[in-house]
């Protein structure tokens, strides 16, 4: 299992910046089921992954509310747990922000904080 976060973990690097909101401010999350994330995702960051992409989310605001875009496949079956991972680790990035580096590298507590991540509401 560790072998896999650790995959998930590099192999989902086109993740995009989330701009940090009121904890009370509400987050609407739009799941586009797309089978092929890569070339979509490439052209959402404007640069090209080395790696393959898995999925991606992009942040976009319609007036006061904040709307996030996960791209990523539907699961196959309840077992399908790379594309799970892969959804799950999007809408984290929905609710938590940007937390780990283009590379797939996590960030540190006090950098999650000053994004408006989880680290900042925790306290």
């Amino acid at each position: 299992m560790r072998y896999f976060l650790f995959l998930v973990t590099i192999l989902v690097p086109a993740c995009s910046s989330t701009p940090a909101a009121a904890p009370d401010a509400g987050v609407a999350v739009v799941w586009n089921r797309i089978e092929q994330p890569h070339a979509l995702c490439e052209s959402l960051s404007g640069r090209k992954h080395f790696f393959n992409v898995l999925g991606c989310s992009q942040w976009s605001a319609e007036g006061a509310a904040r709307v996030c875009s996960i791209y990523a496949p539907a699961p196959r079956s309840e077992r399908d747990l790379q594309r799970f991972a892969t959804l799950g680790h999007e809408l984290m990035h929905c609710f938590d922000g940007n937390w780990h580096d283009r590379w797939g590298r996590m960030n540190t507590p006090e950098q999650n904080a000053a994004a408006g991540g989880s680290a900042a509401r925790n306290e």
